[in-house]
């Protein structure tokens, strides 16, 4: 009777964890998703491509507009300043093309290119030119073995700040936009999730791409 009594108050409470994970589903509120980056480490450069989804135009007003594919494209150089550089980017049957700016939040020169279709390869190639000169390079996916998904950190989050979130919802007109990215940094995986109110309120977390753990929080 007793084991009985455990086994019943064991599914109780896993039902009710179940319902309070659930009760809140980041996916319906997303204006920006950044699940695929792909890599390649060279000697004069380091470049990282992300595939994307995101609303246009992009504002944190804590409402959700028409989505957009974009291919990033950000090259740390250690050897010239590529203030004229340009990209190819190749993959499947899709080529193509991006002027670079600098980012002088990250130290990055970036371009953001709209597509029509997101690569979805292993690999993709990427041609950078440089004062006349052509450099070609193949860029690998990250592997995610052993990762958390996307969808998990958003999961983890609904969760764990479920409070946070119910309270940005509360009140007549209230509604938000979360964003979430995979980053690549010093060889781990993490995920960048924000929510925005329609007051401009942000939360942003720092996810841990293996064990779904918050490591860092800020509110602005």
């Amino acid at each position: 009777m007793k084991k009985l009594s455990f086994v019943l108050v064991s599914l109780i409470t896993l039902l009710t964890l179940s319902s309070c994970k659930n009760a809140i589903n980041l996916e319906m509120y997303l204006s920006e998703i950044r699940s695929v980056a792909y890599e390649c480490l060279a000697n004069e450069y380091e470049i990282t491509v992300y595939a994307e989804e995101k609303e246009s135009p992009y504002l944190s007003d804590g409402f959700v507009a028409e989505m957009k594919k974009y291919v990033t494209v950000k090259i740390e150089s250690y050897q010239t300043s590529l203030s004229d550089a340009s990209v190819i980017v190749n993959y499947g049957d899709n080529s193509i093309f991006g002027k670079f700016e600098y980012s002088p939040l990250n130290g990055k020169f970036i371009t953001e290119i709209e597509v029509s279709e997101l690569p979805v390869e292993n690999s993709i190639e990427v041609i950078v030119k440089e004062s006349g000169e052509e450099k070609i390079f193949t860029a690998e996916k990250v592997a995610l073995k052993g990762s958390i998904s996307y969808k998990t950190a958003l999961d983890k989050v609904a969760y764990f700040k479920s409070k946070e979130i119910e309270k940005m919802l509360s009140g007549n007109g209230a509604s938000i936009e979360a964003r979430v990215r995979i980053l690549v940094e010093g060889g781990g995986v993490y995920y960048f999730v924000s929510i925005t109110d329609v007051s401009g309120k942000t939360f942003a977390y720092l996810v841990d791409g293996q064990t779904g753990e918050i490591v860092a929080e800020k509110e602005c």
